[in-house]
């Protein structure tokens, strides 16, 4: 290789690597609040960030549930979800709003003709919880024996665990929903 080739070579590793390390420590790779999150394929999962780059502004305060972020793709593959569910499903997007700490996965067919939604809310969840139980009105049925008191309804399941609130939405099946519930519970 000529000095040349060699020098520009090495320029052009130098200036990647830099560009590398500045997007890391920018936090570039966080979207925006309520921006959509990254798509995943069947299959693949998202690593949950470090717990060093876990933490907001307030997290842990009284009205949170956890103290920290979830990646609901990721701890839910949509692998597991749709062999739970039996739905065709096969993309998860994560569609997280952080000044919420409203923590979401969006789970579709590849084609977008089925799909469900499984949330965790950690911010205000025992209100969230009691608000959206009496805005379904008798559409509502309580369920025993999950997290702290939990309900079917017309849009989907809620349970309640402390203050963080499971929701699974547009699922038909009561008993799935209830077991991707109790799947997700334990990984928060």
């Amino acid at each position: 290789m000529s000095t040349r080739s060699s020098l520009a070579a090495r320029c052009g590793a130098t200036l990647l690597l830099s560009m590398f390390a500045a997007a890391c420590s920018s936090g570039a790779a966080t979207p925006p609040a309520g921006a959509p999150g990254p798509t995943l394929a069947a299959g693949t999962s998202a690593a949950p960030a470090s717990q060093g780059q876990s933490q907001q502004a307030g997290a842990g305060s009284v009205d949170d549930g956890l103290g920290h972020p979830v990646n609901v793709c990721a701890v839910l593959p949509v692998a597991s979800v749709a062999s739970i569910t039996g739905e065709p499903l096969s993309v998860a997007r994560q569609a997280d709003t952080l000044p919420s700490k409203t923590y979401e996965c969006d789970y579709t067919s590849a084609d977008g003709s089925s799909g469900l939604s499984v949330m965790v809310e950690t911010e205000h969840a025992a209100e969230a919880y009691d608000h959206e139980l009496q805005a379904a009105g008798s559409g509502a049925t309580q369920i025993s024996g999950l997290g702290d008191k939990a309900f079917s309804g017309p849009l989907g399941q809620e349970a309640l665990f402390g203050n963080v609130l499971i929701k699974v939405l547009n699922l038909k099946s009561d008993a799935a929903a209830e077991t991707l519930i109790r799947t997700l519970q334990p990984k928060l």
